[in-house]
C-alpha cells in the first residue's frame, strides 16, 4: 500500500478545536505519525502542502443516489465520483435513493457497489414502507447506518412511536422530516407574503416546530434517538433547543442549500430552486447559519438530489424538487467563512467530525492511527460553480454562484482519490 508524508501543511481538526502547522505520514491507509520536521522513508511518497489546509475529508449524511433502479439521471458511480471532486470520502444515501432502500437485500446492494467506487458509500434504510414498519432490524444488520423515514413525513404518531422504540433496541438512529404532513401536503414554497403575492401553495414555518415537537415527546416516551432531517426555519430551531434542553437523543441536520439561499433566490420562478424543503426567508436562514457557529446543528448535509435539466424545465411549481449540490457543499461552507459568518472549525465540524461521532464513524479527525480519509485544500481559492464543468449531470441550484474553495488533493483510506493540477 502507498505511503505519504505530507509536510508543510496547516492542519485544521474540528474534532481536537485545533490549528496548527505540522508534517503527517500517512502508512496503511491510516494516519501513521503528525509532529514537526518528519523525513521521508524508504519508499515514501512525499507531498509538500506549501501551507495549504489539511483538514479530514468530508462526511455527508444526506445524499439522494438514483441506484438501486433505472440510475436516471445519475448512476451511483457518477454520483460517487461527484462526491470525489467535492472532497466528500464519506457518503451516506438518503432512504429514499432509488426505488427506495426498504429491504436488507438494497443494503447489501449498496454495500457491493461501494467496493468500487472511489469514496466510502453508505446506506440508511427506509423505516416504514407502504405504511408498515419496515424490516428494520434486518436493515441494520446488513449495514445501514440508520434508519429514516426518506423524507416523507409519517402522519401516524403511534406507527412513529413504534419505529423509535423498535429502532431504540438496537441504539439505532431514526431520520425523520420536522414537518407537519398534512400543514406540508401540496406545497412548493415557504409561506410569506411574497409566496402568496406569487400565487404559490405554501408551507407555514411552524409547521416544523409542530412536528419536531411531537417527535421529541414520543423520544420522551420511547428512549429512542432521533435525527432532525434537515432543520430550516427558525421555528425549528426553537424546538430543536428545547429538546436539547431536555437531555433528549437528539441530533439534526441542516441542508446547504438553506445556509446559503432563501426564498428571494426564487423569486423569478426560477425552477432550480424549487427544494424540499422550500428556501426559507433571509431570518431564517440567519438563525440557521447561527445554529451552525454554535454547534446545535450536528451536520450540515449536501442534499444531493439529481434531478435532469428536462424535469427542471417546468413552470416552478410542477418542476421537480432537488438540486445537484455534492461539488459545492465545501466551497459553500468555505465561502461563509471567507464572509466572517463562521471560522474554519465551525464550518468543518459539522461536515467531519460532526457526523462521524453522530453515527460512530472513526474518520473525521486527524488523530493517529485514525483513517487517513484527508483534503488538502486551498480555502481562499474563488471558484465559479460549474464553469469548468461539474461530474454531476443535474441541475443545481449553486450553478454560476462565486464560491471560495478548492480541493487540491484529497485521499480516502490512505489512496490519492484526487490527483493535484500539473
Amino acid at each position: 500500500m502507498s505511503r505519504f508524508l505530507i509536510t508543510g501543511a496547516k492542519i485544521a481538526d474540528p474534532a481536537s478545536d485545533r490549528e496548527y502547522e505540522a508534517d503527517l505520514r500517512i502508512a496503511d491507509g491510516l494516519i501513521a505519525e503528525i509532529g514537526d520536521g518528519l523525513a521521508a522513508g524508504e519508499g515514501e511518497e512525499e507531498i509538500e502542502a506549501k501551507g495549504r489546509i489539511l483538514c479530514p475529508a468530508l462526511v455527508d449524511l444526506r445524499a439522494t443516489a438514483c441506484e438501486p433502479g433505472p440510475g436516471a439521471p445519475e448512476r451511483l458511480d457518477t454520483t460517487a465520483r461527484a462526491a470525489a471532486a467535492g472532497g466528500i470520502g464519506t457518503l451516506v444515501l438518503a432512504p429514499e435513493s432509488g426505488h427506495g432502500l426498504a429491504r436488507p437485500e438494497d443494503i447489501e446492494l449498496v454495500e457491493a457497489r461501494a467496493l468500487t467506487l472511489p469514496v466510502r458509500v453508505h446506506a440508511g434504510g427506509l423505516a416504514a414502507h407502504d405504511g408498515e414498519m419496515a424490516e428494520i432490524g434486518l436493515m441494520l444488520r446488513a449495514g445501514a447506518l440508520y434508519v429514516g423515514d426518506g423524507g416523507r413525513p409519517i402522519a401516524d404518531s403511534r406507527l412513529v412511536r413504534r419505529i423509535l422504540s423498535y429502532a431504540g433496541g438496537f441504539e439505532a438512529w431514526v431520520s425523520l422530516r420536522p414537518e407537519d404532513a398534512h400543514l406540508a401536503a401540496g406545497t412548493v414554497a415557504h409561506e410569506s407574503d411574497m409566496s402568496v403575492r406569487m400565487g404559490l401553495a405554501t408551507r407555514p414555518g411552524v409547521s416544523e416546530r409542530l412536528a419536531a415537537e411531537r417527535d421529541a415527546g414520543l423520544v420522551e416516551l420511547t428512549g429512542g434517538r432521533l435525527i432532525l432531517d434537515r432543520v430550516t426555519t427558525a421555528e425549528g430551531l426553537i424546538a430543536l433547543r428545547a429538546a436539547k434542553r431536555r437531555g433528549l437523543e437528539i441530533a439534526a441536520t441542516a441542508p446547504v442549500t438553506h445556509l446559503m439561499f432563501n426564498e428571494i433566490d426564487a423569486g423569478n420562478f426560477d425552477a432550480r430552486y424549487r427544494l424540499e424543503p422550500p428556501l426559507r426567508s433571509q431570518e431564517d436562514r440567519e438563525a440557521l447559519i447561527e445554529a451552525v457557529r454554535e454547534g446545535l446543528i450536528d451536520a450540515v448535509v449536501s442534499d444531493h438530489v439529481p434531478v435532469s435539466r428536462v424535469d427542471k424545465a417546468n413552470p416552478f411549481a410542477d418542476a421537480l424538487p432537488g438540486s445537484s449540490n455534492l461539488e459545492a457543499l465545501l466551497p459553500a461552507l468555505v465561502s461563509l467563512v471567507e464572509e466572517g459568518r463562521l471560522s474554519l472549525l465551525q464550518a468543518l465540524r459539522p461536515v467531519t467530525s460532526g457526523p462521524a461521532d453522530l453515527l460512530g464513524l472513526p474518520q473525521g479527525r486527524i488523530e493517529e492511527g485514525a483513517p487517513a480519509d484527508l483534503l488538502i485544500l486551498d480555502p481562499a481559492a474563488p471558484v465559479v460553480h460549474g464553469r469548468t464543468g461539474t461530474v454531476s449531470q443535474g441541475s443545481s441550484a449553486f450553478s454560476g454562484r462565486r464560491l471560495f474553495g478548492k480541493v487540491l488533493m484529497s485521499f480516502v483510506e490512505g489512496a490519492i482519490i484526487l490527483q493535484p493540477e500539473t
